[in-house]
């Protein structure tokens, strides 16, 4: 009503609140727009229209529905009401002032037409119009101005017209709004409507020479608003505009024109210059025009000379000729076009301003002025011709000899604008290429798109460095690089793909730049040009790249899905045939609708989408990608690499734990992930971290990580940069670093040392093939080649050198050495300098410029020039290099008092130093053993040649200068223990320095390295009486804190100013779970000494988390600001998880995860870097389960979608987890640890009991501490675990008394404990055994445990009678059924009882324990295979056993038939158990027993012989492979029955599977055709024959198409793997006895272990031989064959004639059965104490084939080696002089030993080590595997009777230094027959006790020795099974001369042997510890203890007594 109101103050008002009563009325009512405003347009009321004009722009809003109701907080007349009003979300300002979004930003939702009416009131009166005008911006901003919209464009010119308003005001305030008419920017319209603006200002500045000044101010005003929201070529127009009136002569004009330019560029916050430099093409086109035209002398413009000035300042140039420098090229070019005179002129002004001439002006520019004439003369030909004439006169030359003067910039400019005028452009290259007589040969008439290519291929790669110049330069706008992107297309289209593969690389890395970019049209652009490239490209070149392109295309998929999405779909479905091999590399593309078809190909390829692909593949695959060049690739792989391994965490801990050894991918994974700990890029080596802690920290022991291979090292070698094995490894390393290279300068420093180097080594893919560089180059692979094909013809060039004259004399720590790469990279260079080598310098200047981008290059080439430096440079440049080292080394040496980066620093830096010294000494080496050979080709015997060479005598004049004591302690303080003993020790021999002095280093080494052995030997070599710090030392070593708690305490009272002492006090506390008392000691410390809190605090800050105690830790933390240390980040860390800080948690997770990677990074620059960064890798191990842990604990967000595991799942993975590290208390304690602060923090946030796994997590720390001997450790804890009152605290703690002796305390607590937690598992109350709940079945399992405990505890000490030991035992068995564990000690048991029963001649009482032992050995193996090779031969041993007997019972004359009868049943109720086992058992459970059965085919008992035969065919069926070559020999026995039998067998197995026939007659033939060729004679001098030649009949049987698949009988192919998880063989327990009391194991991912695969590995067949067989010159001339695998490789066997191979077949079978024993020994598994075996397989009783053992080399071979090199050898006719005669007395034995033998052989040995393995890792493991693997075969030697070890027959492995032992003819104490006995029990020369280190055979060969001897008492029943089989399959030497057919008096029976019961009997003497005379063989007493044991056979092998009288044969001198 109010707005047809007849009074106009009404009309008004409402008006006013129309805005207000829509909004509340709602989009529904906005007609009333139409019905009610509309009418009113034509009031005649001023006040009416003027309120219609100002509620325009909130109408807008309105209608929007952007506006919303304001209401105030208060209001001072009391009336809220009165004060609502409105505002827009859109329009109005914030609180700062700032727009909340730009006017082309604004949503335009609004009805034009609506508003179009309003339009009328500009022609109202001013007022009015000025309100209409303040509108605009409201209206504009929610209407899109669009072309197409006729409404919209009324509206547009309606306003435009108030430009020329004749009203200043209102042209002003239009001025203000004119910016919101835009058109939005997004809309392909948007620049037709900005074009209607431009046109109308662009009318109005033309005519401003006749325009009202003040009309042109408001215009000019009105450009500076629009300048502030233009872009692009409206913002163009802007500037031009407002630099055309800048430039008027109207000062006033001029004056506001320059005030807007600079408006306008501090709006857009950036420079004047900033915004020159973006349209400068343009910009100096309007000033050369605006120069052209001006008219001074007319009065009509200014001076040339004065614009220039003008314009140079506005832009912020200092003068003209700083402005012209930059803008010649872009100036002089339309000058040209112009050819005048004028021109002339102005092209002579701009040179004068230069200080040049024309001329220079012009051919320097002459590229520009070409490439512009070319564009702008386009269908002007007589313009072009006469610009050409123009630029010949000014510069006096013709048009070739101008482009010929910068032919290459021309070249680069047509290519630069190849896109804007294509044809032109083409037509200009081909006139260059007309004048180009120099380099093209081609046709000079180019017409075709193939001759351009051809003609630009030369110098494509300069156009790529061209291109990337112009788009990395940050100067050129956008939209020249836009051009230069377009024009790159172009080129590439040209190019073909002939020629852009070979440059795929380059250009690929130049693509990668312009993703950067992200302009409006850019990502667009970006897209076309990467899918011309893939277009472009061979699909073979193309495969290897497809990951990589796929990887940086991602993030731009997701700006352009369906263009990117085209691109994968060309790759992946278009052409799936030819790149489908590399799908598997592509597991990280992501899931969209876009990529739906392209995801369905990839998904039957890639291991990430195949259900089918196991986690093996899926590694492997990742491991590929992980090991990529390109940096994109390896951060893809490393994120889905963590994925994985977060994912399938119980299938990778089986793959570790779940066989007897884990799978070779963990192995592999792990040397990957090592290897990228050196990740220079931060992102990609805390993902490296992020992957090592999920994977966990895999015990060393359990990997293969190969430290040593001499083949591969010494390729890697090179003493000679001369020699082109090194340019050939040079330029594979700088291969690698063009492909890494992360940008393009880079990858063209690498490209240019790359074309150098291959021009020095003259490498050449045209000359002939037997020049060096051809061979050079056949050598490279074919991708390699590919990448160097267009080096050797490019022109790439060095534009600036380095000074190195300022270099500081010691760089290191300098300005130029602040940080690891600078100093690198610095030292580096400054090096090269001083190498004075001609074609050296070339190689390493080079490179220079490669050093500088990467770090990696640096340190691979600064080995080698540090030598060329050493022997080139002077005396004074030597010095600088050792100060170098010795700044380098002197920091390191002091403590590491800094964090972080400088931190990494020290220790990247030592490492290097110690790399390069590594080096140096492999130098030296080297260099001895060339002039050694120089010299013996020249027969020159005279002195040491080394000592007069220059070159070695420079060389070791440097070394000389590094004192060994420093670099020992320097690697001590970096942690890398085993360089530090090598470098200790080798101070030592040098120096003669007494050991005795420096035992305390010594021992802090052997402690730091967590070795007790090396302890122990230090302790035992001690001769005075130990200090105070010793006693510390020792006590620490071995767990005794408490002592050493008191030795700290006493220290403290003798000198309480050391801290040291309060620190050791205070870390003994801290290991004995005391944290209360160690944060109360540093207390009271730091209230004493106040000045040490930086050092004391950080403890108390751990014990605080490691308590709980929050708010101290708070308090604690606050005083640690800025400390980086492990306790404080990881008390940073929980106590962000506390405060519930999700962002700062990750982030200092982060922080922490990167200070662990620095030392991890050093670590991995050399080998055996995981057992050195170990204690950093179980640190990652803690932050991936503190991650873990807060995520599920605190419900902090998971990583991923995956869901939350709960809790109980994960304790069962940290369990799981946990039992796969280092079984090292001082690396599971930590891990334990931080996992009950996680609980703690957790209590009370959720429902599980949190305190009970608390107190689970004491006993578990307790019990790792006792299995180590720490026993006062794990007692501390138990009192801690006390307190949670767990039942699972009396069996660990029962385990403790066991463990200190106290025997009777262990049973009672057992007792107590029992009767406490268990009061219902007794037989009166079977309530527990009926408790079926899944509570009352762990209860069951604990009780089960402790029972079984009870009973081995009351077995052990015989402290009640039998009965009831069984009874104790059946109530496991009662309390769990299906645990192996009880089923096995009940029959071991019994097994006891019944020897025992044997002795006292009870038969009844035997027989009716006969089957209870059957029974359960039987039960035991049907729920597991942990106790198989105890269970299986024991329990078939009694089988066979008593049916032989039962054999002899019946044969006897006087014989009791009810006896008989008893028997018979018992027999038969053995043999039906026997035989129902083999039907319900896998049959590779039998399988382990082999051996033992086929010995048994003889069997006299014709029911066990059917059982017996049975079992055999049935694992011949199962296993045929296996099973034929270990019954090859049986078939051919020379004992009529046995071969009968055999046969018998063979056909049980062909009737059970028809399809063996085949197989059995081509496996039987084979051998028959392997006999032939060990028999053949061989001819004195003989030593080859040929295969094809000499054995006819094998050639032809390999050649047979239908030959059967037979594998190669190797170890790998013929051991059995069984299964480690615990439980039945049909379902899982996961409480095995000897896993950790709580601990969970895994089941098997393939289900039960029926359906384990005892042969994982894959097997490898016959595929036939090697042509050549070599003789090998020994007596019995084996042969050496060669057998082709399936899988391609070659494996090479020997065959050995004459020699009954069944003896060293069985003593491998034993050597394997003591490695199977001692890999489950705690004790040796820690120590990795093995036997090296190799497979041994008897052909038949004289004849079989060995497996041939690389990389050996005999003791003897190595000695004389080293004392032919000491010139001490000693002769064999001196040797002669110095034998006597046996009778000789011991006296002159021992003169003659001591005196002459002794001084000629001092003991070497040590130093094949130190050659061999240089690398200070693999030369400790070396020596450490040295020591024990001889220790075992020591220990194994001497049980078995072996003799005969000479120097021949023990041999080396020279890549981990095994021992080896051959030929075992000489078994059973055989020595002790020869004409000169063998008085030792093994060999232990000097030479051998030498090789172990300072201290000899104490420590590590005394205790492997210990461990050894009692693994085999524990273990005897399964060794003496096999050694048994001799029995009954006697040795052909104990048996006589064989004859054909033989036959004895046991044609119906099998064979016993006397002489093989009496030696095995004597074999299980020996393991008892019984010692025997030498020559009566009586004993000598009571058994030995086994250290007793073991020290008399070190004494007897060690004594010169029993040395000097051995056969000098046997070489007891060496």
């Amino acid at each position: 009503m109010t707005l047809t109101d007849t009074r106009a103050n009404v009309r008004m008002a409402g008006i006013k609140a129309f805005p207000l009563i829509l909004h509340l009325l709602g989009p529904n009512a906005n007609h009333l727009v139409y019905d009610l405003l509309h009418n009113l347009m034509t009031d005649k009321s001023p006040v009416v229209l003027s309120a219609l004009a100002t509620i325009a722009g909130p109408l807008a809003c309105v209608v929007s529905r952007k506006a919303v109701l304001q209401r105030p907080l208060s209001c001072k007349d009391g009336k809220i009401y009165c004060n609502i009003s409105l505002i827009c979300l859109c329009c109005e300002e914030n609180s700062d002032g700032s727009n909340v979004s730009s006017p082309r930003a604004r949503p335009k939702l609004v009805d034009p037409a609506m508003f179009l009416p309003f339009l009328q009131l500009l022609t109202a009166t001013r007022d009015i119009k000025l309100g209409l005008t303040q509108s605009l911006s409201k209206m504009f901003g929610h209407i899109e101005v669009r072309s197409n919209n006729q409404a919209t464009v009324n509206m547009l010119n309606s306003c435009l017209n108030l430009i020329e308003d004749p009203d200043y005001q209102t042209r002003v305030e239009f001025s203000k709004v004119v910016q919101f008419l835009l058109g939005d920017s997004s809309s392909e319209s948007a620049s037709e409507t900005d074009q209607l603006i431009v046109t109308k200002l662009a009318g109005i500045m033309q005519s401003h020479d006749h325009v009202h000044p003040h009309l042109l101010e408001t215009v000019i005003l009105t450009l500076g608003q629009l300048g502030r929201v233009a872009e692009g070529k409206l913002q163009l127009v802007v500037l031009i505009s407002l630099l055309k009136s800048m430039i008027s002569t109207q000062p006033f004009i001029a004056a506001v024109a320059h005030e807007q330019l600079r408006d306008l560029a501090n709006h857009k916050h950036v420079t004047l210059q900033d915004l020159f430099k973006r349209h400068r093409k343009s910009i100096c086109q309007f000033i050369v025009d605006s120069v052209y035209d001006s008219e001074p002398s007319s009065g009509s413009g200014k001076e040339p000379l004065g614009i220039l000035h003008e314009v140079a300042i506005l832009f912020n140039y200092d003068d003209v000729k700083t402005f012209l420098q930059s803008t010649e090229i872009y100036m002089l070019p339309p000058l040209v076009s112009k050819a005048t005179a004028k021109a002339s002129a102005l092209i002579k002004l701009i040179a004068s301003q230069l200080d040049k001439t024309k001329r220079q002006c012009l051919t320097r520019n002459t590229a520009y002025i070409f490439s512009y004439l070319l564009c702008f003369c386009q269908g002007r030909p007589g313009q072009y011709d006469k610009a050409l004439h123009f630029l010949r006169q000014e510069t006096g030359l013709e048009l070739g000899s101008l482009l010929r003067l910068d032919m290459q910039n021309v070249e680069n400019e047509l290519l630069l604008h190849l896109s804007d005028n294509y044809t032109q452009m083409f037509k200009g290259l081909s006139m260059v290429a007309s004048y180009d007589e120099l380099e093209y040969k081609g046709p000079k008439d180019i017409k075709t798109k193939d001759q351009m290519a051809a003609f630009l291929q030369p110098r494509l790669l300069g156009f790529l460095a061209y291109f990337d110049s112009k788009f990395l330069n940050k100067t050129i706008p956008w939209e020249e690089k836009l051009m230069a992107l377009e024009s790159l297309i172009s080129l590439m289209k040209m190019m073909g793909a002939h020629y852009i593969t070979p440059v795929r690389v380059k250009l690929m890395a130049t693509l990668k730049i312009v993703l950067r970019f992200k302009e409006k049209a850019f990502p667009s652009v970006c897209c076309r040009a990467w899918e011309c490239f893939v277009k472009s490209l061979d699909m073979a070149s193309l495969g290897p790249m497809l990951s990589q392109i796929i990887v940086i295309l991602l993030p731009l998929f997701n700006q352009l899905p369906n263009q990117v999405a085209e691109i994968f779909r060309f790759l992946i479905v278009k052409n799936r045939v030819q790149l489908e091999p590399h799908f598997h590399e592509l597991y990280f593309m992501p899931e969209s609708r876009e990529l739906a078809d392209i995801n369905e190909v990839l998904a039957k390829f890639t291991a990430g989408h195949s259900k089918r692909a196991s986690l093996q593949i899926q590694i492997s695959h990742l491991l590929n990608g992980v090991s990529h060049e390109s940096l994109d690739v390896r951060l893809r792989a490393l994120k889905k690499l963590r994925q994985l391994l977060h994912t399938h965490q119980v299938e990778l801990h089986y793959m570790v734990m779940g066989k007897e050894t884990s799978d070779p991918v963990i192995s592999q994974l792990v040397s990957a992930l090592l290897s990228g700990c050196r990740e220079s890029d931060p992102t990609a080596r805390n993902l490296v971290g992020e992957c090592l802690g999920e994977l966990g920290a895999v015990d060393p022991g359990r990997l293969d990580l190969n430290v040593n291979d001499d083949n591969k090292d010494m390729a890697k070698f090179h003493a000679d940069v001369n020699d082109d094995n090194y340019g050939y490894d040079l330029i594979n390393e700088l291969v690698r670093a063009f492909l890494a290279a992360e940008n393009t300068e880079t990858q063209d420093c690498s490209a240019y040392a790359l074309q150098e180097i291959a021009s020095v080594y003259g490498i050449s893919n045209t000359a002939g093939n037997h020049t060096a560089g051809k061979k050079l180059w056949l050598r490279f692979p074919g991708h390699i080649q590919e990448i160097l094909v267009p080096l050797l013809h490019s022109k790439y060039k060095v534009t600036s050198s380095e000074n190195w004259s300022q270099v500081p004399k010691v760089i290191y720590g300098s300005h130029k050495g602040k940080y690891f790469e600078k100093w690198i990279s610095t030292w580096t260079g400054y090096l090269i300098t001083m190498v004075k080598d001609t074609k050296a310098s070339m190689i390493f200047k080079s490179c220079s410029v490669v050093v500088k981008h990467d770090h990696n290059t640096a340190l691979y080439l600064l080995p080698n020039i540090i030598v060329q430096a050493l022997i080139d440079g002077t005396a004074n440049q030597t010095q600088q290099i050792s100060n170098e080292v010795l700044a380098v080394l002197n920091d390191v040496k002091q403590p590491d008092t800094q964090q972080g980066m400088a931190s990494d620093f020290r220790h990247l830096a030592a490492q290097t130093i110690f790399s390069i010294l590594g080096m140096v000494v492999k130098w030296q080496r080297h260099r001895i053993q060339y002039l050694s050979a120089i010299a013996a080709q020249h027969k020159n015997r005279s002195g040491n040649n080394h000592e007069n060479d220059g070159k070695y005598k420079a060389v070791k004049q440097f070394i000389d200068k590094i004192p060994l004591d420093i670099l020992a302690s320097a690697s001590f303080n970096c942690q890398a223990y085993t360089r530090s003993l090598m470098y200790f020790e080798q101070f030592i021999n040098m120096k003669k320095e007494n050991i005795h002095q420096h035992l305390d280093f010594f021992q802090k080494l052997y402690i730091a390295m967590d070795e007790p052995d090396g302890v122990a030997s230090v302790i035992a070599i001690r001769e005075d009486q130990p200090t105070l710090t010793e006693q510390i030392l020792a006590h620490e070593s071995i767990g005794q804190l408490r002592d050493a708690s008191a030795c700290y305490e006493r220290a403290i009272q003798q000198d309480n100013n050391c801290i040291s002492h309060y620190e050791g006090l205070i870390k003994c506390q801290m290991e004995l779970g005391q944290f209360e008392t160690a944060a109360c000691q540093v207390d009271g410390i730091l209230t004493k000494k106040p000045e040490w809190h930086g050092t004391m605090n950080s403890y108390r800050v751990e014990a605080a988390w490691k308590l709980g105690q929050w708010d101290n830790l708070r308090t604690h933390l606050d005083q640690e600001r800025g400390k980086r240390t492990w306790a404080v980040g990881i008390g940073n860390t929980l106590m962000l998880a506390k405060d519930r800080d999700e962002e700062g948690f990750l982030q200092q997770l982060q922080i922490v995860r990167s200070e662990l990677m620095g030392p991890l990074s050093a670590a991995s620059m050399e080998k055996g870097s995981y057992q050195r960064g170990y204690e950093y890798i179980v640190r990652l191990h803690m932050l991936n389960e503190l991650e873990q842990g807060v995520r599920e604990l605190l419900h902090f967000p998971t990583r991923g979608p995956q869901e939350r595991s709960g809790l109980a799942k994960l304790i069962e993975l940290w369990d799981s987890r946990l039992s796969l590290t280092q079984a090292s208390f001082r690396m599971k304690e930590p891990i334990l640890n931080l996992r009950r602060t996680l609980f703690s923090l957790a209590e009370g946030n959720t429902d599980v009991d949190l305190h009970t796994e608390i107190g689970k997590s004491w006993l578990r720390s307790a019990k790792v501490a006792r299995k180590v001997g720490h026993l006062q450790t794990a007692f501390s804890f138990l009192l801690n675990g006390s307190s949670y009152h767990l039942p699972e605290l009396f069996v660990e703690r029962a385990k403790w008394f066991w463990a200190k002796n106290d025997h009777d305390l262990a049973q009672t607590c057992i007792e107590k404990g029992l009767q406490e937690f268990y009061p219902d598992c007794t037989f009166k109350d079977n309530a527990l055994r009926r408790d079926t709940t899944e509570k009352g079945l762990l209860r069951r399992i604990e009780c089960a445990k402790a029972l079984l405990l009870w009973g081995m505890y009351s077995e052990e000490t015989s402290s009640i009678e039998s009965n009831e030991i069984v009874k104790r035992y059946r109530d496991v068995i009662d309390m769990n059924p299906t645990w192996e564990d009880g089923h096995f000690y009940l029959a071991k048991y019994y097994d006891k009882i019944m020897v025992h029963l044997t002795n006292s001649d009870r038969p009844d009482r035997q027989r009716s324990i006969l089957e209870p032992i059957i029974e359960n050995y039987g039960k035991a193996l049907r729920n597991g295979s942990q106790y198989i090779y105890q269970t299986m031969p024991r329990m078939l041993t009694i089988w066979l056993e008593y049916g032989s007997k039962m054999v002899e019972s019946e044969s006897k004359q006087n014989k009791n038939e009810t006896a008989i009868g008893q028997q018979r049943f018992t027999l038969q109720t053995m043999n039906e158990s026997i035989a129902k086992l083999g039907n319900e058992l896998p049959p590779y459970t039998f399988l382990t027993a082999f051996p033992q059965l086929i010995s048994r085919i003889c069997h006299p008992h014709n029911m066990v012989f059917q059982v017996l035969s049975e079992l055999i065919s049935n694992m011949m069926h199962n296993y045929p492979q296996q099973a034929m070559w270990l019954m090859m020999a049986v078939s051919k026995s020379s004992y009529k029955i046995r071969q009968s039998r055999c046969h018998t067998i063979i056909a049980k197995a062909r009737q059970k599977d028809k399809s063996l026939n085949k197989f059995i007659h081509d496996a039987i033939k084979l051998a028959d055709r392997l006999l032939d060729l060990c028999n053949r004679h061989v001819e004195s001098g003989q030593n080859v024959f040929s295969i094809s030649q000499h054995f006819k009949p094998l050639q032809r049987l390999m050649d047979d198409v239908d030959f059967s698949k037979i594998i190669i009988p190797l170890q790998t192919m013929m051991n059995v793997t069984l299964p480690t998880t615990s439980g039945p063989h049909s379902e899982h327990d996961p409480f095995p006895i000897e896993q950790t009391m709580m601990n969970v194991t895994l089941p098997t991912t393939s289900g039960p272990h029926s359906e384990h695969d005892p042969f994982p590995m894959e097997q490898v067949y016959i595929d036939g031989f090697d042509d050549t067989v070599e003789v090998l010159p020994s007596l019995q001339k084996p042969k050496k064959i060669t057998m082709k695998g399936s899988d391609g490789k070659r494996y090479v066997m020997m065959c050995k004639p004459k020699d009954d191979l069944r003896k060293d077949c069985r003593l491998m079978e034993f050597n394997s059965i003591v490695n199977k024993c001692l890999r489950k020994d705690p004790e040796s598994r820690k120590r990795q104490l093995h036997i090296r075996t190799y497979m041994v397989v008897p052909l038949n009783e004289e004849c079989g084939l060995i497996e041939w053992v690389d990389n050996c080399h005999g003791l003897r071979n190595i000695l004389i080696k080293i004392y032919k090199d000491k010139k001490i050898y000693m002769t064999g006719s001196e040797l002669k002089q110095c034998r006597l005669q046996i009778t000789a007395t011991l006296e002159e034995k021992m003169r003659v030993y001591k005196t002459k033998l002794l001084p000629r052989h001092p003991p070497v040995f040590k130093e094949w080590f130190l050659k061999t393995f240089p690398d200070p890792t693999s030369w400790y493991m070396a020596r450490q595997s040295y020591a024990r693997t001889t220790a075992v075969m020591s220990m194994v030697g001497y049980i078995l009777g072996l003799g005969d070890r000479h120097g021949e027959n023990i041999l080396f492995d020279s890549t981990n230094g095994d021992v080896v032992h051959v030929d075992f003819n000489c078994l059973f104490n055989k020595g002790d027959t020869f004409d000169w006995p063998e008085l030792v029990p093994f060999r232990l020369t000097r030479n051998m006790v030498d090789a172990m280190g300072p201290m000899g055979y104490e420590g590590l060969f005394r205790r492997a020795c210990e461990v050894t001897m009692r693994v085999m008492r524990d273990q005897m029943d399964p060794l003496m099974s096999v050694l048994k089989t001799f029995i009954f399959d006697p040795l052909v030497e104990w048996a006589g001369k064989p004859t054909k057919g033989r036959s004895n008096s046991s044609e119906t029976g099998e064979i016993k042997n006397d002489q093989a019961q009496m030696n095995v009997q004597n074999i299980e003497c020996r393991m008892k510890g019984e010692l025997k005379a030498n020559k009566h063989k009586r004993s000598r007493g009571l058994p030995l203890s086994i250290e007793g044991h073991v020290n008399h056979l070190i004494k007897e092998s060690t004594k010169d007594e029993n040395l000097c009288a051995m056969y000098i044969g046997w070489a007891a001198y060496m």
